[in-house]
């Protein structure tokens, strides 16, 4: 039902894109392909970025395939879940010491992981819960880290602001 409504909404947005009218008034000029009415990607145009001693940016145009966008958006939903129940294991005591959520910033772990290259790596401060995340860890084993469980990403000792992955060091 959720993501029906997205996709709707994404053909909304291309089509007043179409029609002149920008959706985003940011210089963000949307388009889309659709099939059935629904879009099956969209393609974004930005302004130029302003440059220091560069000769050339990085590309002022993407595109997003609907599955893609899915994808993202089930990971930026299953992020913020996550940070939903480490709150309420918070309040109930069952994590002790600081608990750095990051509800609000799903969609810069998930962006982010979207441009990395497979050799690329991340290094983090705090608030990494997320992160941990999109680098594989599964939600289970980054919920038992902040309880302590041995189950946990590095057997429960590391807690909200020291866990690891594969290229991932937070």
């Amino acid at each position: 039902m959720m993501l029906a409504r997205q996709a709707r909404l994404l053909v909304r947005t291309a089509s007043q894109a179409e029609s002149g009218k920008s959706a985003i008034s940011v210089g963000l000029l949307a388009t889309s392909n659709q099939k059935n009415g629904i879009a099956t990607e969209a393609s974004f145009d930005y302004h130029p970025y302003k440059l220091h001693q560069l000769d050339e940016g990085p590309s002022t145009s993407t595109t997003l395939t609907r599955d893609e966008g899915l994808r993202l958006y089930r990971e930026m939903v299953t992020i913020r879940r996550m940070e939903t129940a480490a709150a309420n294991l918070y309040k109930e005591k069952a994590i002790r010491g600081f608990c750095h959520l990051c509800s609000g910033q799903e969609a810069i772990y998930s962006g982010i992981k979207a441009g990395m290259r497979e050799q690329d790596s991340v290094i983090t401060s705090y608030r990494a819960h997320g992160f941990t995340h999109v680098m594989g860890i599964p939600v289970l084993g980054v919920l038992a880290e902040l309880t302590g469980k041995k189950s946990g990403v590095v057997r429960g000792k590391g807690g909200s602001m020291h866990m690891y992955a594969k290229n991932f060091y937070g």
